[in-house]
């Protein structure tokens, strides 16, 4: 009977630590699953922003075409070429 005493203390003991194992490990899985959203949050945020970015970039190029087309309207209403009309003023002296 007097060795079965330190025996339970020790299994008493070992149990626990068992126990703190269990905890610890779902403490750790909770940490790096609460740090993976967390990134996938950020990388999300960075995709709009990069997709906003882009947004922005093609409205600008299609501006810029516009502006272009604009520009080439102007100058064929400022020059209309005749259909008949020649371009050449002939003197004959």
């Amino acid at each position: 009977m007097q060795i079965a005493l330190p025996r339970t203390h020790d299994a008493g003991k070992i149990q626990e630590q068992l126990n703190q194992r269990g905890q610890i490990s779902q403490d750790q899985l909770a940490n790096s699953l609460q740090k993976q959203v967390e990134l996938q949050r950020t990388q999300v945020q960075e995709n709009d922003e990069s997709a906003k970015l882009l947004l922005k970039k093609e409205q600008s190029n299609h501006q810029s075409k516009d502006q272009r087309r604009n520009k080439e309207e102007q100058t064929e209403e400022e020059n209309p070429d005749h259909p008949y009309k020649g371009k050449n003023i002939d003197f004959f002296g």
